[in-house]
């Protein structure tokens, strides 16, 4: 029963990957992130064929924030085996519902074979794979095959086991905004993120709200910084050596 089961849903997702692809920018190299994401990576978006790595307690949300703006640019978006996943919060990110497909793991029981086949049926459909791994090597490493031969994305939430990922993203807890003392209502969060990899030659590191105000991801300005930076400070002509502490 479970095997036919699998079957009619290979089945559907074959007959699926026509109705869906290609979109208007699907010979594009780069798929689009949020502005606030841009300087994250080296060519301010999603090179296609790459994998990206999401680590870390919010790791969801950054790869969700990571796939919005490309989802709602007309990308087909797959996610495979994270039941954790809220429609809601995935739409405020922007995440275009009508656009996006869920497949359960339930498939996992069956045996790394039928996984691996299914998750190779998105990846030849799909701009975009939103995925939890759990696959050996040899299997991770025809999917990375595949992926670059289609040019999809495919991003990892967690521990990517076999995968070799182009750039990787870590962010932490982050702190919520909003709360007074036993009252208020939750408004934003602000989290730190850091990605590094093989595609970026240093490290490099970004505070955005997750999900800001209206629920979407925002970059974060420094009021301080901010102020100073508009401040045209003109220093007088004086030599050096008039600054220095006399007595």
């Amino acid at each position: 029963m479970e095997r036919s089961s699998l079957h009619e849903r290979r089945e559907r997702l074959t007959h699926l990957v026509p109705k869906i692809g290609p979109v208007s920018f699907a010979r594009d190299r780069v798929l689009p992130v949020a502005p606030a994401l841009e300087p994250l990576l080296p060519e301010a978006g999603l090179v296609r064929g790459s994998v990206i790595g999401c680590q870390g307690p919010t790791a969801l949300s950054v790869a969700l924030a990571l796939v919005a703006e490309a989802s709602a640019a007309g990308s087909w978006l797959a996610v495979v085996g994270v039941p954790s996943l809220g429609l809601r919060a995935a739409g405020e990110l922007g995440v275009a519902l009508d656009r996006l497909v869920m497949v359960a793991d339930s498939a996992r029981d069956l045996g790394e074979g039928p996984w691996a086949n299914v998750v190779s049926a998105l990846i030849d459909g799909f701009d975009l794979v939103v995925m939890r791994t759990d696959l050996r090597a040899s299997a991770a490493r025809r999917l990375q095959a595949r992926l670059q031969a289609r040019g999809a994305v495919l991003v990892l939430v967690g521990d990517p086991g076999p995968f070799s990922c182009d750039i990787t993203f870590t962010s932490d807890r982050g702190m919520w905004e909003g709360l007074g003392h036993g009252s208020g209502r939750l408004e934003r969060r602000r989290l730190s993120v850091t990605a590094h990899g093989r595609r970026l030659p240093r490290q490099r590191r970004l505070d955005v709200w997750l999900p800001g105000a209206a629920g979407q991801v925002d970059a974060v300005h420094d009021t301080l910084h901010d102020a100073l930076h508009d401040i045209d400070v003109q220093l007088p002509d004086t030599p050096a050596a008039a600054y220095r502490q006399t007595g």
